[in-house]
């Protein structure tokens, strides 16, 4: 029983570990593009990226906790957390299985909501000031001009038939946006390409990197992990049930009162 103890505390360690690395993950996501990209994504996607970051710290703090009760002992608390776990876990795998089956679909509603929301910030570009603020910064962080195409401009009060914002220049300054409309070639001075499949290729590129390299290892873990601990927890079960459990409790080593008892009275005799 010590062997499957150890054994379990171990198992417990590593896996509060994986849980730091998909909270790290949810994290990751978090900043590089919901909370920059705020204005434009749904609040699905936000729904989403938190209950990863949620998923990471409830396995954290269940196996820290399991780690505790596996030395203390406490049997209880011990399946509790094993019970927990198994929760945990079934969930992340259904919902990594649902994500899969239904990646086009997720896509193609992210795509859309964000076309929609773009288009409003874009027709407030020059009035308001988080609109414009927002798209100066992205066109000039993600190379882009406009919503599909710099073209989308044009009919905006700003672009006025023919203009782009500076920050779609190639080497900005100021005015270097104007009058791009009747230029022979509009790449040599500007971004042509629009933000939306920029942003869209990009989140693309790193969910799939994010997944390969770290979301469905750390899934994997989790199944062998979970397996482990189910199988040492038949040993744990076996040794906290039968008179071996003694062997982690204070009574022990310690001679029960009515012994202690008998013992003084004999050397009173």
């Amino acid at each position: 029983m010590a062997v499957a103890k150890y054994i379990a505390f171990a198992t417990f360690i590593i896996m509060a570990g994986t849980g730091i690395a998909v909270g790290y993950t949810g994290a990751s996501l978090l900043t590089a593009y919901v909370a920059y990209l705020s204005p434009w994504v749904p609040v699905w996607l936000w729904m989403a990226v938190g209950s990863v970051m949620v998923l990471g710290v409830v396995i954290t703090a269940i196996s820290t906790v399991g780690a505790i009760s596996t030395l203390a002992p406490n049997p209880k608390a011990f399946k509790m957390c094993l019970s927990l776990l198994l929760l945990a876990i079934v969930t992340e795998i259904a919902s990594t299985l649902m994500v899969y089956q239904k990646k086009e679909l997720f896509l193609q509603s992210l795509t859309l909501h964000m076309k929609q929301e773009m288009t409003i910030t874009e027709a407030g570009y020059g009035v308001n000031a988080s609109d414009t603020q927002l798209w100066d910064e992205i066109q000039l962080e993600m190379n882009c001009c406009g919503v599909e195409s710099y073209e989308d401009w044009f009919p905006t009060s700003f672009g006025n038939g023919t203009d782009v914002p500076d920050s779609c220049c190639l080497l900005i300054s100021e005015g270097c946006g104007k009058d791009i409309k009747n230029t022979v070639d509009p790449a040599d001075d500007i971004e042509t390409e629009g933000c939306l499949p920029t942003i869209v290729d990009d989140l693309t590129r790193d969910a799939k990197t994010l997944s390969r390299g770290v979301w469905l290892p750390v899934c994997a873990m989790h199944v062998a992990l979970l397996v482990l601990l189910l199988a040492t927890s038949v040993f744990l079960h076996d040794g906290y049930g039968d008179g071996s459990f003694r062997v982690y409790s204070v009574s022990a080593v310690m001679p029960s009162p009515s012994h202690k008892y008998k013992t003084l009275v004999n050397n009173n005799c």
